[in-house]
């Protein structure tokens, strides 16, 4: 079984905007920390698109993995 999370959206604020990227903790078990994160597809200008993004990847994985 897999400890890796689903895919979910991080936002960050800087140069006077907000960006959001999708990410999944690799180990769901453990502290989420920059080194238990892997990141997936571009930085997002809205929280709109980075969620699809990653509603896209969750349904790809739910054939091969089930999330807890």
């Amino acid at each position: 079984m897999s400890t890796m999370s689903k895919w979910m959206v991080s936002c960050n604020y800087f140069n006077d905007a907000y960006h959001y990227q999708v990410y999944r903790l690799i180990d769901m078990f453990a502290v989420d920390h920059s080194g238990n994160r892997e990141y997936r597809g571009a930085v997002f200008s809205d929280k709109a698109s980075a969620q699809a993004y990653a509603d896209s990847l969750n349904a790809e994985g739910k054939d091969e993995e089930s999330f807890a």
